[in-house]
C-alpha cells in the first residue's frame, strides 16, 4: 500500500498545484486589466491637463514643461510631413521629366510607316498612336507608345489616362 500512498499524495500535490496555477494566472490576468485602467485613467487626465493647457490656464511648472515636449513633438511630426509632402513632389518631377524624356526617344525611333495592309492604305504609326487632338499618347508611367483603342500599356501594364 505504501506505493498507492505516495502515488495518491503525488497526485493530490499535482492537483494543488494546478489549482494554484490556474488562480495564479486569475489574479494575474486581473492584475493585467486594473493596469490598463490606469493607463486609461492617466490618458484621460492627461488629456484634461492638455485642454487646459491649449486654452491657456496657467498650469503647474512640471505640467508646463510636459505640455511643451507636446508641442515641439507636433511641430517636429508638421515639419516631417512637410518633408514627406516635399519628397514625393520630387519624385514626381523626376518621373514627369523621365517620361518626357523617354516619349521624346520613342518619338524619334518610331518608324514611319506600319506597314501594308492588303485592301487598305498604310497606316503611319504616328497617326495611328495619336489622340483626337492630333497629338500622339505615351504612357505617363514608362513612356512607351499608346495606341488610340488602347485601355493599358503594352509595356508596363499601366492603365492609360486621358
Amino acid at each position: 500500500m505504501d506505493f498507492f500512498d505516495k502515488l495518491g499524495e503525488a497526485a493530490r500535490n499535482l492537483t494543488e498545484k494546478a489549482g494554484d496555477g490556474l488562480e495564479t494566472n486569475r489574479l494575474n490576468g486581473e492584475i493585467a486589466i486594473e493596469k490598463g485602467n490606469i493607463q486609461c485613467f492617466q490618458r484621460e487626465l492627461g488629456e484634461h491637463y492638455w485642454a487646459k493647457f491649449v486654452v491657456g490656464e496657467k498650469l503647474d511648472e512640471e505640467a508646463m514643461l510636459i505640455c511643451d515636449k507636446v508641442v515641439v513633438s507636433q511641430d517636429r511630426i508638421r515639419q516631417m510631413e512637410i518633408d514627406i509632402e516635399k519628397i514625393k513632389k520630387e519624385r514626381e518631377a523626376v518621373l514627369a521629366e523621365r517620361t518626357k524624356a523617354k516619349q521624346t526617344e520613342m518619338e524619334e525611333e518610331q518608324p514611319k510607316e506600319e506597314g501594308f495592309v492588303e485592301g487598305k492604305e498604310p497606316v503611319l504609326a504616328e497617326e495611328r498612336d495619336k489622340k483626337a487632338d492630333g497629338k500622339p499618347r505615351f504612357c505617363a508611367n514608362c513612356g512607351g507608345s499608346i495606341k488610340a483603342e488602347q485601355r493599358f500599356c503594352m509595356f508596363c501594364g499601366a492603365e492609360v489616362k486621358e
